[in-house]
C-alpha cells in the first residue's frame, strides 16, 4: 500500500484509519499489507505526488522489493497497527507472490481537490516462446544531430561490451522500436555483441558515417533469371526470417499442382540434385525472388522501378502488379517445363566484347546466335559443336557456361505457341510502376505488359538486358538491388549505369551467410537513402523482448539570465521573467 503520506501527526492516522475502515469489508487478517510513502525519498511533489508514488509501485513490482520509509523512529502513536491490515516498511522488504500476483495500491490526494485510488496487478506471466536463433543482428542509431548519433553509437558500444549476458538480439529490438527516428540517422550490422560493438565503435569515432534523412529516393529492383540457383539457397532465411518463411510456403502450397516435387525438397531436401533440371531450377529461382520482395516489403523496402533478365522478368511482371502470384508460378512451372522439352545438344558461352564487333565474329558462325545483349559482355547460343567451334576460333575472351540448352536460340521455337496459349489464358495487367521490357529495351507499357504473344517470345528472342538497364536509368535510381540467389546482374548493371552512381546491393550470395548478407544489404539501403525501415516488422515473429538500452543524449545546456537593465519608474517585473519588462500607457 503506497499512502499519500503526509508525515503529520493528524493527517496519518486519518489515512491509515481510512484504509483500515475500507478494507475491514472484505477482511479481518491483520498486518499482512506492507505501507510506505515515498515522501519520505523525495518529498511532496504536490499535483504530481500521486504520480511519484505509481511509479515507486511499479519499480517495486518489477523488482520485487519494496523500499524503506526513511527516517522511521517509531510510529505514529495515534496509529494501531496491529489492528489493522498493515504493518510499516521501515526497511527494504522482499515483495513475494504467495501463490498470486503482486497487487499493491496508491492514494493520490494532490492539490487542488484531486483524490484518487488506484490498484496496480502485474500482468501474468509469459513463457517466452521459442527464440529462432539469428545469424545477424541490425541495428539503428539515430539522433537529432550528429553528435548525438556518435554519443549514442558510443553508448551502445560500451553497453554490448559491458553487459556479459546483454542478449543482441533483445538489445536490436529494443533500441530500433523503442526509439523514434530523428533527422540523422546510420545502422549497423553484426553477428554478436562484439561485432556489433566494433561497428558502434565506428560511428562514434567517425569512420561511418550517419546520413540525414532524404526526401523520396528511387529503389531499383533488378530479378535475376535461371542458372542463379543451387542446392540449400536461402535456407537459412527460412529459419531466421518469419516473413521469408511464410512467402515461401505460400509458393510452395500454389506450385504443389505444378510440380511432381514439393519445393521445399528442390530447395533443401532429398531433391536438390534436380535443380540442374530446367523445369524445377525456374519455379525455384521466382519462389525465392517473391519470398525476398515480400521480405523487403514487410522491412519497408519497395520498389519504384523493376526489370528482370530472362527468367527473372516474369518475377519483375509479378513485383510490377502485372500478374497475381498464382499466376506467376503456374506460367513459371509451364515455362520451365516447356523449354526442359527441348532438344539438349544445345549450350551458351560468354564473349566479352562489344555488340558491333560479336555480330561481324558471327557472320563466319551461322548456327550461333546472340541470346543477351548485357553491356560489355555478351552471351551466345546454339548447338554444341558450333558454340565449341566459335569458342576455339574466337579473338576474344569466351567462357563456356554449364546449362542443359541453348536458350533463346532456334531450339526454343516449339516453345513458343504453347506458352502463348498459357500465358492467354492469364489476367494481366498494366504495369503500376516503370517497368523494362528486355525485348524490346524499352519501358512497358499497358499494350506490351499484356500481350501474351510478347511473353512468349522472350523464350526465343534475345534479351536486351543493356538497353533495358539504360531505360531504366532514366529514373534515376539511388539504390539498385538484385533479387536473387546470387548476384549474376549487378556486376553487368555497374557498366551500363555508369552515371549517376547508384548503391549496388545484393540480396544473397552462395558464398555468404544469407541473413548476414541480408542485414548488410538492408544496412547500406538505409545508409545510402536514409529512409526509415520497418522496425517493428523486421523484429516481428522473433520473440526478441524489450530490454535495458542507454538513454538517449540530450544536448544539455545550462541557460543564465541575461544582465537586468535597470527599471523604469513605469516598469513591472516578474519572477517567470529573465529581465523587466516595460509597460507603457496609452499616451505613450
Amino acid at each position: 500500500m503506497e499512502a499519500h503520506g503526509t508525515g503529520t501527526g493528524l493527517g496519518d492516522p486519518i489515512e491509515v484509519e481510512g484504509l483500515s475502515r475500507a478494507w475491514r469489508r472484505f477482511t479481518g487478517r491483520s498486518q499482512f499489507c506492507a505501507l510506505g510513502s515515498v515522501k519520505s525519498n523525495i518529498g511532496h511533489l504536490e499535483p504530481a505526488a500521486g504520480l511519484a508514488g505509481l511509479v515507486k509501485v511499479l519499480l517495486a513490482m518489477e523488482h520485487g522489493v519494496v523500499p524503506g520509509s526513511l527516517h522511521v523512529r517509531r510510529p505514529n502513536d495515534h496509529i494501531r497497527f496491529e489492528d489493522s491490515p498493515f504493518f510499516l516498511v521501515d526497511r527494504a522488504w522482499v515483495w513475494g507472490r504467495e501463490g498470486g500476483p503482486r497487487r499493491g495500491a496508491v492514494s493520490a490526494f494532490g492539490m487542488g481537490g484531486v483524490n484518487a485510488h488506484v490498484i496496480v496487478e502485474e500482468p501474468p506471466r509469459v513463457e517466452r516462446g521459442a527464440v529462432p536463433v539469428q545469424d545477424s543482428h541490425l541495428v539503428r542509431v539515430t539522433g537529432a544531430d550528429e553528435r548525438a548519433v556518435r554519443e549514442l553509437a558510443a553508448a551502445y558500444a560500451d553497453h554490448l561490451t559491458a553487459v556479459p549476458d546483454a542478449d543482441p538480439g533483445d538489445f536490436a529490438r529494443t533500441v530500433n522500436t523503442g526509439r523514434a527516428a530523428q533527422r540523422w540517422t546510420t545502422a549497423v550490422h553484426g553477428t554478436g555483441r562484439a561485432e556489433l560493438a566494433a561497428r558502434l565503435t565506428e560511428i562514434a569515432d567517425g569512420t561511418t558515417q550517419p546520413v540525414r534523412s532524404a526526401g523520396r529516393h528511387v529503389t531499383a529492383f533488378l530479378y535475376t533469371g535461371q542458372g542463379s540457383q543451387y542446392a540449400g539457397m536461402a535456407r537459412r532465411l527460412l529459419t531466421t526470417e518469419p516473413h521469408f518463411r511464410d512467402a515461401l510456403h505460400e509458393c510452395a502450397d500454389l506450385l504443389a499442382p505444378h510440380l511432381d516435387v514439393p519445393l521445399l525438397d528442390l530447395l533443401h531436401g532429398d531433391a536438390r540434385h534436380l535443380l540442374d533440371e530446367t523445369r524445377y531450377a525456374q519455379p525455384a529461382v521466382v519462389s525465392v525472388e517473391v519470398a525476398l520482395t515480400r521480405l523487403l516489403a514487410e522491412a519497408g523496402v519497395r520498389p519504384d522501378t523493376v526489370a528482370g533478365h530472362s527468367l527473372g522478368e516474369l518475377t519483375a511482371a509479378w513485383a510490377a502488379g502485372v500478374l497475381a502470384l498464382p499466376d506467376l508460378l503456374r506460367l513459371t512451372a509451364v515455362r520451365g517445363a516447356l523449354m526442359q522439352g527441348r532438344s539438349t545438344d544445345g549450350t551458351m558461352a560468354v564473349v566479352h566484347t562489344g555488340t558491333a564487333t560479336l555480330t561481324e565474329a558471327l557472320r563466319n558462325h551461322p548456327g550461333v546466335e546472340i541470346a543477351a545483349y548485357n553491356g560489355r559482355t555478351h552471351t551466345v547460343t546454339g548447338p554444341e559443336q558450333d558454340i565449341a567451334r566459335f569458342c576455339e576460333e574466337s579473338p576474344y575472351r569466351t567462357q563456356r557456361l554449364t546449362v542443359s540448352h541453348a536458350f533463346h536460340s532456334a531450339a526454343m521455337e516449339p516453345a513458343v505457341p504453347p506458352f502463348a496459349e498459357a500465358v492467354a489464358g492469364t489476367a494481366l495487367r498494366a504495369p503500376e510502376l516503370p517497368f523494362a521490357d528486355t525485348l524490346t529495351g524499352d519501358c512497358h507499357t499497358a499494350a506490351t505488359a499484356t500481350d501474351p504473344q510478347r511473353w512468349a517470345d522472350a523464350i526465343r528472342r534475345p534479351v536486351r538486358f543493356a538497353q533495358a538497364l539504360t531505360t531504366l536509368a532514366g529514373e534515376g535510381p539511388h539504390v539498385v538491388w538484385e533479387i536473387g540467389p546470387h548476384p549474376q546482374l549487378l556486376p553487368m548493371a555497374r557498366t551500363v549505369l555508369a552515371e549517376p552512381h547508384p548503391v549496388w546491393v545484393p540480396t544473397l550470395h552462395r558464398e555468404r551467410n544469407d541473413q548476414v548478407q541480408l542485414h548488410a544489404a538492408l544496412a547500406a539501403h538505409h545508409r545510402a537513402t536514409g529512409a526509415e525501415l520497418d522496425w517493428a516488422a523486421l523484429h516481428a515473429g522473433k520473440n526478441q523482448r524489450t530490454t535495458t538500452a542507454p538513454t538517449y543524449p540530450f544536448a544539455r545546456q545550462e541557460l543564465t539570465a541575461p544582465p537586468a537593465r535597470r527599471a523604469t519608474a513605469n516598469a513591472v517585473s516578474h519572477p517567470l521573467f529573465d529581465h523587466p519588462y516595460e509597460h507603457r500607457s496609452e499616451a505613450e
